[in-house]
């Protein structure tokens, strides 16, 4: 009886086990390695999906937890999306593969060395070193057994999920010295009126010829960019907001956000009826217009180097078109109200012709208003409007909406050149 019991126990932890892991090469026999079957097994199976066809379920649910890690970190560190979902399909074969299985490794990225810390070992891969990895056995071309222990060039870093992984390929790899050049080149050809699938297939091929893989630009571009289009991953692309959807002005947004000129929150909103503050105002007409450095030294007292927009607002002082409140200072989370953003427009250019000093259009802006031309001269060119056909409201607050409705105006009318 204690020996029966004892046999029930031991196959149910046998099964167990078996289950443990369900995408086990060894379990199912499929990809098999030349230590696993010298016959069948084959060192470049080692790269393989651990499954003959990965199922359509296990696909859909790869996409859909893989692009809300894409998603965020294309919000954070500018990767586009559908590059990062597209890299993890192709690399770890929707998440089959052996070096995703165990360690998480979505991207097929190396540890070199022997025996590196928080790194896993892909046994049975073919030699990829510079010197000649000893060999145990050998049954033919492809069907070699290596030492090991011996070897450098097998080792993955390993990741504790696959959020890491992605956060460690856009937050590090893909942004150091060697690769960063192409998330220079995928913005600037968005700001240019490129599609995403068009920019997003040449980032691929930018990184590939940099060296991220030794196959190069054209193939990488092709090879990626062929499950990108089959999936339509450039959906995880767009910069969408969850608070716009009906809004008057959802087109402009949407548009200025795919251009990069403007951002939301950090949960997903924009927030557009909230009113326009200095310092976004800045960070809006520094994006649009791509402003780069002048030589003038300027500063503000209440504007730390660490503040989220110094850097706008320092460009947008030494190109004129925002200045400060006097007394060295910016204010930059002071409201803007509507003539000031008509006079910042003013200042940028952003007209073909200065309004005359005719007879004002608004009972509410005197011509002695220091901001009268810059009013008329945004209503002549149909830029900014007033509330009613006698009213502008100089001294109302500008808000998110407007402020992308009448940059989206600006761009339209080709007056930001």
């Amino acid at each position: 009886m204690a020996n029966s019991i004892r046999a029930v126990i031991t196959l149910i932890i046998f099964l167990l086990f078996l289950n443990s892991n369900p995408i086990s090469s060894s379990a199912n026999g499929v990809n098999l390695l030349p230590f696993e079957d010298e016959k069948s097994g084959r060192n470049s199976h080692a790269y393989l999906s651990t499954y003959e066809a990965p199922s359509a379920k296990i696909k859909e649910d790869f996409v859909n937890e893989i692009s809300t890690y894409a998603m965020k970190a294309n919000e954070k560190w500018g990767i586009p999306a559908s590059a990062i979902i597209g890299m993890a399909i192709i690399e770890s074969g929707y998440g089959t593969t052996r070096i995703a299985v165990n360690a998480n490794n979505l991207f097929g990225i190396k540890v070199w060395g022997y025996h590196p810390k928080n790194a896993w070992q892909l046994k049975g891969q073919p030699d990829e070193d510079y010197e000649p990895v000893p060999v145990l056995a050998n049954y033919g071309e492809d069907r070699k057994i290596y030492d090991e222990s011996k070897r450098r060039d097998n080792w993955y870093r390993a990741f504790r999920s696959y959020k890491e992984a992605v956060d460690y390929l856009a937050g590090d790899l893909l942004i150091n010295q060697r690769y960063r050049f192409a998330k220079t080149n995928y913005e600037e050809r968005i700001k240019n009126g490129w599609s995403f699938e068009r920019a997003s297939k040449e980032y691929l091929y930018d990184i590939a010829n940099a060296g991220y893989i030794h196959l190069g630009g054209e193939y990488y571009r092709s090879k990626v960019g062929g499950v990108m289009d089959e999936r339509d991953l450039y959906q995880y692309d767009t910069r969408k907001f969850k608070d716009i959807g009906g809004h008057w002005a959802e087109e402009q947004i949407m548009f200025l956000a795919e251009k990069g000129w403007i951002s939301g929150y950090s949960d997903g909103t924009y927030k557009p009826n909230n009113s326009i503050t200095r310092a976004q105002a800045a960070a809006i007409i520094s994006n649009f217009l791509a402003l780069t450095p002048t030589t003038e030294n300027i500063s503000f007292s209440d504007v730390e180097k660490s503040f989220w927009a110094s850097e706008s607002i320092c460009l947008a002082a030494q190109h004129k078109i925002i200045n400060g409140i006097g007394g060295g200072r910016f204010s930059p989370n002071t409201i803007l109200t509507r003539a000031q953003m008509a006079q910042i427009f003013y200042n940028a250019g952003f007209y073909s012709q200065s309004a005359g000093n005719h007879a004002n259009s608004f009972k509410d802006v005197d011509q002695n208003f220091w901001a009268y031309i810059a009013i008329e001269t945004m209503k002549q060119e149909g830029i900014m409007s007033g509330y009613t056909i006698s009213r502008f409201g100089p001294n109302n607050p500008t808000t998110r909406a407007q402020m992308a409705a009448m940059i989206y105006r600006i761009h339209e009318r080709g007056l930001n050149k």
